[in-house]
């Protein structure tokens, strides 16, 4: 255990050597606590900005949570864990040992002591949850702010309760009667309407010979819950005041052995054999044995025994049979988990254990054949069973009547299966394992049980193959489980391969798997095979189903949205989403919802594509599996065209090829994307997927207009890593198919992103090449877009002459060909030129234009730019209103729309109005602000110019380091971009600061004369 201890469990304390440590602000609180409960996995930034400001957080979120993250760092630091929280993409992790975190501690306490109770070790469990609860300093997370951390507070708190009623269930077992009295009046006056703290406080003033108080007690629950909620006490409490009352034996501590578990209300019922016809007859235990190495599922094991050990009681449980439905895909434990629940709670039924294997029964025959199994279990004569089945399920019904029986359904496929089988009382339960929930069946509770997660994937291996091994390559053992999808059944088989073959590296194992094509047959091992638990849920699925589970192999995305199964099956959306909900209802599809979005998207696991796929190639033909996936690349084509329109006004900026599109379903009900810059991260991979696809199903048109496209996107957010993938894929694609007109595009787009990172060299060639093919292939739209941004590469450079020349070219062709967006934007930046020469009204006449035209068409984008460029010449001209008015409108559109580099400009615009305004504590923060986003989003010309305005101000106030910091980064950046006119006015301000540039570097003090 670390000699540094993380304090959850009341207010949030990091203490070192006993010492709790200054964290600082309640920001660094939340962060930390936020880590805490994420131990060892990361906690994205995202998260920790929803943690400290929720739905409003600052501009400035980023930077702070970095300032959060260094002030802990320091502190961990300070006690000799310099390395304890890590940068982790996308966010931080705290590696802690989990026993210096007491939130971990509190739960392996917990989760000692309910092992403890399972072995009867009555006096160990109650010591351990003592121990446990010690470590509570007061309501967890306590002094947190409101927000999503209140979400797990209330869950920590919620637990310390539960586990507190156990613990004083533990020492009413050790006859701790008086002991525990005091303690239940006090928490019932905190928690007045909780039941179970009745129970408990009445049970105890009952054995402590208290029994008036113990009713008096029941009076007081019974007006609180009337006054607090217009309720009676539930049926428990009922049936305990009627026993106190009674003076029930059953309320009696049995002296003979204080430390076995006994229940509170014993039923009395006596687990000896009955006797029938004189003699005795053997009760049935038909279930299969349990399996040696089972591993976790302790929560679920938990949620079973609550539901169904209260039917051990002799008092009238009531008159529903208790029904737990166990749900989930082929080989995630179902069985194992039903047999395992079945065994824990067997003593609570004596007078039976009934077991039917369902996955291959169908029909009313076998289900009469059964209940004639089960009648003869129960002691009926074979001669005595009906013929007719349904006089067999009356029969059933009419034995399991005051039974304690328990009936273990395993691989239920319908709710038709289930109701002949259902005893008739109450005292009965039913376990009943299912691919699919059983919705129909009345009464039924249901447990959805998903794949492992990591640690007890692991475990599960350990247990198989020895802990050695998998320490001894625990990263491969890993990348084992996530081959395996962390699938039970599937880590089983792999652990028998390799248990079986002791010499075998796990890494022997995982190379096999690595393959996508060959994957089922490696998990398949004497009788064990993952194909044939998939095979059988798709050979129920009706046609359509089957089909669309096919076709879905194709979509490599991480998740699609419901169009996509309608672009499959080239189907209405209704139809589709239908057949969707087949496959997630059969468990072979999984929903994953993002936030913000109306609609689930949908996605396979690994495994169950490999599968999938495999049915694919066997089933459909080339031509109609390239014609799908044509449909669905064509889908996203049409997805980002309207997005682009909606952002430009129309097909304006952009060329496109000639690529079929696939048009998404025009019904008013269907949202397959939103807002055109507000892509979700889920989408935004699937969209970066359908180019890789596009690329290599040789879908060469299609990939370069997919990819030019997607720009729009890609450039407003800064997603600069997508955008180079993408081009450069459809170049190669566009090179390999000698697609010339597609070489173009992608070299102007390359060319674009060179530009935007400040690769000036590599911009100028990629534009020089891409406007040569553009003029040999004729395509003169092509060509006016690269010579808009090659004129700004001249503009950089401050060669005038060459940039004008280049705009008025391109000027031209743009009103040619009609694209009205693209010569607003030309005229922006030509007003640009002239409002730095000086001339004013010629700038203002070309962004008055530019305004018109940009608002005529809608465009709120251009609209943005324009005003910017209009607020600069407010300035030029000492307007510094009117420039705030224009820069305010600008922020307005940008953040609407979530254009981020665009917030970075109007932020700097804004720090420059306030700076001429002599506001100098205002200007510094924009300015600051300007700088920060800047850096984010990979802005270098507006990270450049902020350095270069802080310095003004900085200069202004007298502080030469600070003025030296920004001048000497504003340098770098300037020289880097090549922008010479802005290089010299940074080296002439430094001389001004106070000396020659190159004295600087040394940290000595400027000096002004």
């Amino acid at each position: 255990m670390d000699d540094i201890v993380l304090r959850l469990l009341g207010p949030v304390e990091l203490v070192h050597e006993g010492r709790s440590l200054d964290l600082g602000g309640p920001r660094q609180r939340v962060v930390l606590a936020m880590l805490g409960l994420n131990i060892k996995r990361t906690a994205s930034t995202e998260q920790l900005i929803d943690a400290v400001w929720g739905d409003a957080p600052p501009t400035t979120a980023r930077g702070q949570i970095q300032v959060a993250i260094s002030t802990l760092r320091k502190q961990f630091a300070r006690a000799g864990r310099p390395g304890a929280i890590t940068t982790r993409a996308p966010g931080y992790m705290l590696d802690m040992d989990p026993g210096s975190v007491d939130s971990l501690e509190f739960d392996r306490l917990v989760a000692r002591a309910r092992e403890d109770t399972r072995a009867d070790r009555i006096a160990e469990a109650a010591a351990t949850l003592h121990q446990a609860l010690e470590l509570w300093r007061g309501p967890a997370l306590d002094g947190v702010p409101n927000g999503p951390l209140q979400h797990a507070a209330t869950h920590l708190n919620v637990t310390r309760l539960t586990v507190l009623e156990e613990r004083v269930r533990l020492d009413l077992m050790l006859a701790r009667h008086e002991e525990v009295c005091a303690e239940l009046t006090a928490l019932i006056g905190r928690h007045p309407l909780r039941e179970r703290l009745y129970e408990l406080l009445i049970l105890a003033l009952y054995r402590s010979g208290r029994q008036a108080e113990a009713l008096e007690a029941f009076q007081r629950a019974r007006k609180a819950l009337a006054e607090e909620m217009g309720i009676e006490p539930g049926p428990e409490l009922r049936d305990l005041a009627q026993a106190v009352l009674k003076q029930s034996p059953a309320l009696d501590l049995p002296a003979s052995s204080p430390e076995k578990g006994v229940a509170l209300l014993p039923s009395g019922r006596s687990d000896t054999p009955d006797v029938h016809d004189g003699g005795f007859h053997l009760i049935p235990r038909q279930l299969p044995a349990s399996i040696g190495d089972f591993t976790g599922r302790h929560s679920e094991l938990d949620k079973i025994r609550d539901l169904l050990e209260p039917c051990s009681r002799t008092e009238t449980p009531g008159y529903a049979v208790p029904i737990v439905d166990i749900s989930g895909p082929g080989g995630v434990g179902k069985s194992a988990l039903a047999v395992r629940a079945a065994y824990e709670v067997s003593k609570h039924f004596p007078d039976g254990l009934l077991y039917a294997d369902l996955h291959t029964a169908s029909g009313d025959g076998q289900i009469a054949a059964l209940l004639a199994r089960f009648l003869r279990a129960l002691t009926i004569p074979a001669k005595a069973v009906p013929d007719d089945a349904q006089e067999r399920a009356e029969m059933y019904r009419s034995r399991l009547a005051e039974s304690r029986v328990l009936v273990v359904l395993d691989g239920v496929t319908s709710p038709e299966q289930v109701t002949p089988l259902l005893p008739g009382s109450a005292t009965c339960a039913v376990i009943i394992t299912s691919r699919a929930r059983l919705a129909g069946v009345p009464g039924i509770r249901s447990i959805d049980l998903t794949v492992f997660d990591m640690a007890n994937a692991l475990d599960l291996l350990a247990g198989i193959i020895g802990r050695e091994r998998v320490q001894a390559e625990l990263d491969t053992a890993v990348e084992l489980v996530n081959l395996c999808d962390a699938l039970p059944l599937a880590l089983r088989i792999a652990g028998a391969r390799l248990a079986s073959h002791p010499h075998w590296r796990v890494e022997w194992l995982v190379q096999r798997l690595r393959d996508e094509r060959r994957r089922l047959d490696e998990l398949s091992y004497r009788g064990l095979e993952l194909r044939s638990t998939i095979s059988l849920t798709y050979r129920a699925l009706p046609p359509s189903a089957q089909r669309l589970f096919r076709l879905f192999s194709l979509v490599q995305a991480p998740a699609s949205p419901a169009w996509v199964a309608a672009a499959l099956l080239d189907c209405d959306f209704a139809s589709a989403e239908d057949i969707l909900d087949l496959l997630v209802e059969a468990q072979v599809m999984d929903t994953v919802q993002y936030p913000g979005s109306p609609r689930p998207c949908y996605r396979f696991h690994d495994l169950v594509r490999a599968y999938a796929r495999e049915e694919l190639c066997a089933a459909e033909p080339p031509e109609e599996q390239d014609a799908a996936l044509a449909r669905v690349l064509g889908g996203w084509l049409s997805l980002v065209e309207e997005a682009h329109r909606e952002e430009y006004g129309g097909d304006y900026t952009i060329i496109h090829g000639s690529a079929q599109r696939w048009r998404l379903p025009e019904s008013t009900d269907v949202e397959p994307v939103p807002q055109p810059m507000t892509w979700r991260s889920g989408e935004r991979q699937a969209l970066v997927t359908a180019v890789r696809q596009a690329a290599a199903a040789g879908m060469h048109e299609l990939c370069w207009d997919l990819a030019l496209s997607s720009v729009t996107l890609f450039e407003a957010k800064g997603y600069f890593d997508d955008w180079e993938e993408t081009t450069r894929l459809a170049h190669e694609a566009s090179a390999r198919a000698g697609n010339r007109i597609g070489q173009a595009a992608m070299l102007y787009s390359l060319g674009t992103l060179h530009m935007f990172q400040t690769r000036m060299e590599q911009a100028e060639e990629c534009f020089g090449t891409a406007r040569q093919l553009f003029e040999a292939e004729g395509h003169d739209h092509g060509r006016a877009l690269v010579l808009r941004n090659a004129a700004h590469l001249d503009s950089v450079r401050g060669d005038d002459t060459a940039m004008r020349e280049k705009y008025d070219e391109a000027l031209a062709i743009t009103r040619l060909v009609g694209d009205r967006i693209g010569e607003a934007h030309i005229m922006r930046s030509l007003a640009g030129c002239w409002l730095a020469s000086g001339n004013i009204e010629r700038a203002r006449t070309l962004l008055e234009q530019a305004l018109t035209i940009s608002r005529e068409e809608n465009c709120r984008r251009v609209q943005a730019q324009v005003l910017q460029r209009f607020a600069e010449l407010h300035l030029a001209v000492e307007q510094p209103r009117q420039a705030q008015e224009a820069l305010q409108e600008v922020l307005r559109i940008v953040r609407s729309s979530g254009d981020r580099i665009g917030e970075a400009y109007a932020l700097y615009g804004l720090g420059a109005v306030r700076r001429q305004e002599k506001r100098l504590d205002s200007a510094a923060d924009t300015l600051a602000r300007a700088l920060i986003l800047s850096r984010q989003v990979g802005e270098r010309v507006i990270e450049a110019k902020s350095r270069y305005a802080l310095a003004e101000i900085a200069l202004t106030r007298g502080d030469y380091e600070l003025t030296a910091t920004h001048l000497e980064a504003a340098r770098d950046l300037f020289a880097e971009l090549g922008s010479t006119s802005w290089l010299e006015r940074t080296e002439d301000l430094m001389v001004e600061a106070g000396g020659p540039s190159a004295a600087w570097s040394d940290g000595a003090q400027p000096h002004r004369c």
